[in-house]
């Protein structure tokens, strides 16, 4: 599967391999002709970082960051044209980088947060980016709710107030905030005041022309079937980026995306490779690399919890035991997928759990044992007719999930897990999508069940937890949940009081103790039906560039995608091939 984490893409579709070879060669011509002289034109097609992967439709030249990954043009807007204030990041140990807010304090007794805006910085407009632009967009939801990063108009906010004071932004809360920055201030992306306080409605903005601050902010070229961001030659931070232009491919398919890759026309991708050592690793060992990280969140089997009888948790129980994940992880996932507890924690964060209670239960409800399931349902209500599952009142229990026909490792997997559920009586079938265009809207609100990621900052548990069963970040049923990633439309008010009282708590073993409550709701409850752990899909050539993220540097997420770990991918990697990692 790719998700927009992972995206996967590949535009072979008509033109062919050597049609996506004229393509960049003709971009060559384009963009970089006057500097390439006498250079080959393989030479200079790779004078551009080409990134693909899989399941798109044709392109739309719409570049709104608040779309999130909706479409393939959005996928990497937050990250090449839109910054962060700063990033943090639990991968390779842990890291705090500070970007645009250079550096921060706490004062008021952990209650104000005083942010140190760059200097210097200018949007790709000419304009400078001042401390007014980032107050702006913290609270840019007064202007529309589709604008609110924050959770300022949401219900349970801790902002008191938002404000400038020269080049630093201060923000108050009610109370102290241990996750504020980690969580909260760390999926931000600033955007120009003069520009999106001119958009009369956001959601359906196109922004086909972005101002922003970022490492890429020139749009050279753009079809349906691809398009090249050039550098920003006013970027802020000196010596950066260090290579001239990213391309994004179309692509279609898994299968498609590898004969790219394979071919050495795209140098980086997120998708799933079967048997990824001899399928690619071995056609140039000293230059094709594969790192699938499992430092991460979950996939999760998504169901619309308002709606009966997925709002019975004793299903979401049931189908949890129902299912095999040693097979999903072994034969779906080809073995890089380790199977996920049911909290859904064990690949980010296996030490926070030390409730003997909490890790029993976790494992217990992502152990495979159909029989237990059928017990818990039919001791709360449900009924059998022959072999079919009937709800309490009466009716008989579907659970269809879609998922994207090119996704290839996500078909296999889901194909495992509708014969499970129907090894309990559930009618199940997997329901194949074109395309994500065709996929992602109703998965976005499930609207159909579905397997979805966690978009939660890393940081810590608490963003995990909180966008599952907070308050501030439920979405109503039927509603496109990208914003907060409450797919399942879930909230519950001792898991939020709980969260709450997280966040005041600035001691870690505290926190910790607090997070084995919050796991102990999760389980009660279980919004989603944590599956396995999703590795961090990244396949990419250091033939003409070196500077990936890797075993051995392991400094952010490797996935183009992944806002912010993604701008430091995009300001590191450099040109020039190099052996080896």
């Amino acid at each position: 599967m790719q998700s927009r984490d992972r995206s996967v893409r590949v535009g072979l579709r008509t033109i062919g391999v050597t049609g996506v070879a004229a393509l960049l060669v003709a971009f060559a011509v384009q963009g970089a002709a006057a500097k390439s002289g006498s250079r080959s034109a393989a030479a200079a097609a790779h004078t551009c970082l080409v990134m693909t992967g899989s399941g798109d439709p044709a392109f739309v030249k719409n570049f709104n960051p608040y779309l999130g990954a909706n479409l393939p043009s959005t996928a990497v807007v937050a990250g090449a044209f839109y910054e962060p204030l700063m990033i943090t990041t639990a991968v390779g140990g842990g890291h705090q980088y500070p970007w645009l807010a250079r550096s921060w304090k706490w004062s008021n007794g952990n209650k104000t947060l005083t942010l140190n805006i760059a200097k210097g910085v200018k949007w790709s407009d000419g304009k400078p980016l001042t401390a007014a632009d980032v107050v702006y967009t913290l609270t840019a939801g007064k202007q529309d709710k589709f604008l609110d990063q924050l959770g300022l108009f949401r219900p349970g906010t801790n902002v008191v107030s938002i404000s400038r004071k020269g080049s630093n932004v201060l923000i108050n809360l009610k109370t102290p905030d241990s996750q504020f920055i980690g969580t909260t201030l760390n999926r931000i992306f600033v955007v120009p005041q003069h520009i999106w306080s001119k958009v009369a409605d956001p959601a359906t903005f196109t922004n086909p022309n972005p101002v922003g601050s970022g490492p890429f902010t020139r749009i050279t070229r753009f079809t349906t079937q691809d398009y090249v961001l050039s550098k920003n030659p006013h970027y802020w931070q000196a010596g950066m980026p260090r290579i001239p232009y990213v391309e994004y491919v179309q692509a279609s398919s898994n299968d498609a995306a590898l004969l790219l890759i394979q071919s050495g026309q795209a140098d980086w991708t997120h998708n799933f490779v079967p048997n990824v050592e001899s399928a690619y690793v071995a056609k140039d060992k000293a230059h094709y690399h594969s790192f699938y990280a499992t430092t991460a969140f979950p996939h999760s089997l998504m169901l619309d919890t308002t709606q009966y009888p997925y709002s019975l948790p004793v299903l979401r129980k049931a189908i949890s035991m129902a299912i095999d994940r040693n097979q999903v992880s072994k034969l779906g996932e080809y073995g890089y997928a380790p199977p996920a507890d049911a909290t859904g924690l064990n690949g980010l964060f296996p030490t926070w759990f030390t409730d003997p209670k909490v890790k029993a239960e976790a494992k217990q409800l992502a152990t495979y044992n159909p029989t237990a399931a059928k017990k818990l349902l039919t001791d709360n209500g449900f009924t059998y007719k022959g072999n079919k599952l009937f709800d309490p009142k009466g009716n008989p229990v579907q659970v269809d999930p879609h998922v994207i026909s090119g996704w290839s490792d996500w078909v296999a997997s889901l194909q495992i897990i509708t014969k499970n559920l129907r090894d309990i009586g559930i009618d199940s079938q997997t329901k194949l999508e074109p395309d994500w265009n065709s996929w992602y809207p109703n998965a976005a609100a499930t609207k159909n069940p579905t397997l979805l990621w966690p978009i939660a900052s890393n940081a810590s548990p608490y963003g995990y937890f909180f966008e599952w069963m907070h308050q501030n970040a439920y979405v109503p049923s039927g509603q496109d949940a990208t914003l907060t990633g409450n797919w399942i439309h879930f909230q519950n008010p001792q898991a939020t009081a709980l969260l709450n009282k997280w966040k005041v708590t600035l001691a870690p073993a505290a926190q910790k103790q607090i997070a084995n409550q919050v796991a102990a709701v999760f389980l009660d409850q279980l919004p989603i039906v944590p599956l396995f752990v999703a590795p961090r899909w990244s396949t990419y050539s250091t033939k003409y560039f070196h500077g990936f993220a890797s075993p051995k540097n392991f400094y952010g997420d490797p996935i183009f995608t992944t806002f912010p770990d993604n701008v430091l991918s995009l300001t590191r990697i450099s040109p020039g091939g190099q052996a080896g990692l």
